[in-house]
């Protein structure tokens, strides 16, 4: 064979060795970045639904004043009756609730709310009213703000015990929630109030974060 037939026998197959690398190549990339994309799209799971950043119910604030000069909770409570269209004002609330003669608050009021003698009553005092009017009782003591935001996000309007107006057993109803913020009926002012989060938090660690809805 000539040797210029060589050398173009040669070129020619070279050429065509180069070609079928230079195809294969891209085509073994595509195919990795389809095995890739393949197990990265299966293995992706999709973000959780995030919760809405703001809930407000419309609750009408109510005074304690003057029937109640310390009767807070029980005017927090009236307010939650009004929600839920039950017929039942403080002074009704008031004479309905059991006493403790003896202080203990976890099962009755102690002192008088009429005047300046009362202190509080504790959630599980109140299990039985609640049951009674409203059908059913939580106790949400220790919950977290978390879990506060999704029952305020359920429609469901909170009594929180806080360290407020120098007293260091107020009650207020919570009434919602901004990303940052709690916004909550005070029985004090008979006014709406909204302040951060973390001051919250803060104020209600003093009463241990009790706090109850139906």
């Amino acid at each position: 064979m000539p040797k210029t037939l060589k050398r173009f026998t040669f070129s020619l197959f070279f050429i065509l060795v180069l070609s079928l690398l230079l195809v294969a190549i891209p085509a073994q990339h595509s195919q990795a970045a389809f095995n890739f994309n393949w197990f990265t799209h299966k293995a992706y799971k999709p973000a959780k639904k995030k919760a809405p950043k703001r809930k407000m119910l419309d609750i009408t604030p109510i005074s304690q004043f003057p029937e109640l000069p310390t009767g807070c909770e029980i005017t927090a409570v009236a307010m939650l009756m009004d929600y839920k269209g039950v017929d039942l004002s403080k002074t009704d609330i008031a004479d309905e609730i059991p006493y403790s003669p003896d202080g203990d608050m976890e099962t009755g009021f102690w002192g008088n709310p009429y005047d300046d003698s009362g202190y509080t009553m504790y959630p599980p005092a109140w299990a039985d009213l609640f049951n009674q009017y409203l059908g059913s009782f939580t106790d949400l003591s220790g919950a977290s703000l978390t879990k506060l935001r999704a029952t305020l996000k359920a429609n469901k309007p909170i009594v929180a015990w806080i360290n407020y107006h120098g007293q260091p057993a107020h009650s207020v109803l919570l009434i919602g929630y901004n990303q940052d913020t709690l916004t909550f009926n005070d029985p004090y002012t008979g006014k709406r109030k909204t302040m951060t989060a973390e001051k919250f938090w803060k104020i209600a660690s003093y009463q241990g974060h009790r706090a109850m809805t139906y």
